[in-house]
């Protein structure tokens, strides 16, 4: 299983796609996330046109674990200034259960600042996931979810 990192910051995204051995064209990428996200999740939580947006954005990252040319996990983030909010992780239905989450989690485990993440209230596997990594839970924001409605849990954790 091989680990990729993309990150647009002040690069083109194009220079950096270029090499098509290592990442797909940003259209490819774009429905390979949605795809993943749509099987971890039974219903993809973001759009083509988010996910699209946010690989374009400076302030955004995406890990992958790919698997025979195929992303079987992810995980994306946002970093401003000294705040760092992982906004999605994801991890392909049949590679759930093997530690490919915290596998990517050690990614931000040299950030310097204040990490964060919401996770749905029902999420267990993932909230204990968190917690192994330091997170404590410090609010909730009712019905932040939709389908189904559901809390989400805002966690976060302080690395100075």
């Amino acid at each position: 299983m091989k680990l990729k990192h993309l990150s647009y910051f002040e690069e083109k995204l194009e220079d950096k796609l270029e090499d098509k051995k290592y990442f797909p064209t940003i259209e490819n990428l774009s429905a390979q996330i949605y795809e993943l996200l749509s099987l971890a999740y039974e219903e993809s939580p973001w759009t083509r046109a988010y996910i699209l947006a946010d690989i374009i954005n400076e302030n955004s990252d995406y890990f992958f674990l790919e698997e025979e040319g195929q992303i079987v996990g992810l995980l994306a983030i946002s970093t401003i200034m000294d705040e760092l909010e992982i906004t999605n992780i994801a991890i392909h239905p049949d590679f759930q259960g093997q530690g490919l989450a915290s596998f990517l989690l050690t990614e931000v485990s040299t950030f310097s600042g204040t990490l964060f993440l919401e996770v749905r209230k029902s999420n267990l596997a993932a909230q204990k996931c968190y917690e192994k990594f330091g997170f404590k839970i410090y609010h909730t924001r009712k019905n932040y979810y939709d389908k189904p409605l559901e809390d989400a849990l805002l966690m976060r954790k302080e690395q100075f």
